[in-house]
C-alpha cells in the first residue's frame, strides 16, 4: 500500500486512520493510548505555546499524530504524538492526513506496548528521513529521551528541565511537569 492509499483510508469512517500507521507498505493498527499520553500532549502543547509567546524571534507551529511519510518504496507513515514545523508556511499542515514536509522536531510517547517495542525503529526512521532532534517520552519511568543525528542521546528525569535543543535555543521544559495530570 503507498502513503496516498493509507490517507484515503481516513474517508472510511469504519477505519481509524488516527491509530494506525503504514510500515514498509504494511498497515499497523496501534493501542489506544492510555490518560498520562494525553496529559503529556496538553503539558507539551503548553509549554510550547508559552515559550513562543515570550520568544517572538523563534517561529513554528505543532501537528498532533499527523502522518509523516518517512521512506517511500515501500512506505511507511509514522504518526508521533507531535511534530514541530519551523519551516514553511505557517499551520500549512493543519489539514494534511499525511505529509512529506519534515518536522525539525518529533515526539514520540512510549505509552503503550507496541509503541515501545518499536521506538528504536520509529526514532531511527525520523533521523534517517532527516529529522534534526526527536524527543521520547518514557510513561513508565517518566524521563524524556533527547536523540539528536551523531550525538549521544540524553536523558532528562524528575527535577531536570528538557533544554538548549537546536528547534529551540531557549526552551526549558521541567521534566516533572511534562508527567503530571491536569486538575
Amino acid at each position: 500500500m503507498t502513503a496516498e492509499e493509507f490517507a484515503e483510508l481516513g474517508n472510511d469512517e469504519d477505519f481509524d486512520l488516527q491509530r494506525a500507521e503504514l510500515v514498509r507498505g504494511q498497515i499497523e493498527v496501534l493501542e489506544t493510548p492510555d490518560l498520562l499520553h494525553g496529559a503529556i500532549v496538553l503539558n507539551l502543547s503548553k509549554a510550547l505555546a508559552a515559550y513562543l509567546q515570550k520568544a517572538p524571534d523563534e517561529q513554528g507551529y505543532a501537528c498532533f499524530e499527523i502522518g509523516l511519510i518517512v521512506a517511500r518504496e515501500p512506505d511507511t507513515v509514522r504518526r508521533p504524538a507531535v511534530s514541530f514545523f519551523v519551516s514553511g508556511e505557517r499551520f500549512a499542515e493543519l489539514d494534511r492526513a499525511v505529509t512529506q514536509t519534515r518536522p525539525s522536531l518529533i515526539i514520540e510517547i512510549g505509552s503503550t506496548n507496541d509503541r515501545r517495542r518499536a521506538m528504536r525503529d520509529r526514532v531511527q526512521s525520523y533521523l534517517d528521513w532527516g529529522v534534526r532532534t526527536v524527543w521520547v517520552a518514557d510513561t513508565l519511568e517518566k524521563t524524556v529521551h533527547c536523540i539528536r543525528q551523531g550525538q549521544p542521546p540524553r536523558m532528562f528525569a524528575g527535577a531536570q528541565s528538557i533544554s538548549g535543543t537546536p528547534v529551540f535555543a531557549n526552551l526549558k521544559i521541567p521534566v516533572k511537569s511534562l508527567f503530571e495530570m491536569p486538575e
